[in-house]
């Protein structure tokens, strides 16, 4: 597995929060197992994704557009049972691969892997990922 140690977040003079942002997704687009890796708004807008990890245009405008509309309805939900309306992760299984979803403040954080990963790895890659991004002030 691919170290963490190339999805830095420190502030660097010159780099931009969008650059460090894009930094981290291309870092998770090196790890094993991590097939793509994308960031999406509330409204179900792709935000950007990993270069390591291309998906076309069309894919990545569904996926963020289905993806929005798990995290709305999930959220709902749960505020219907009581659990509190936040979601700080859902992980979707399927034969083909593991889908990690994470809200990260008003922007959802999508990892899909493929399905031999380990699945306490991926929740821990998830959680330091989202780690990374809430330290970029301006995000």
């Amino acid at each position: 597995m691919a170290t963490f140690g190339n999805m830095t977040t420190e502030k660097n003079e010159g780099i931009s929060s969008t650059e460090q942002i894009q930094k981290i997704l291309d870092g998770l687009g090196l790890v094993k197992g991590v097939e793509k890796a994308l960031l999406v708004s509330e409204e179900g807008f792709p935000i950007m994704s990993a270069q390591t990890a291309p998906i076309t245009d069309e894919v990545e405008i569904l996926v963020s557009a289905m993806v929005a509309g798990i995290v709305s309805t999930f959220s709902s939900a749960c505020v219907q049972l009581d659990l509190g309306n936040t979601i700080d992760f859902i992980h979707v299984q399927t034969p083909l691969g593991l889908g990690l979803i994470s809200k990260v403040n008003s922007t959802i954080l999508v990892i899909i892997t493929s399905p031999d990963v380990k699945l306490g790895l991926m929740h821990y890659l998830v959680t330091s990922t989202k780690n990374k991004l809430l330290k970029i002030r301006e995000f």
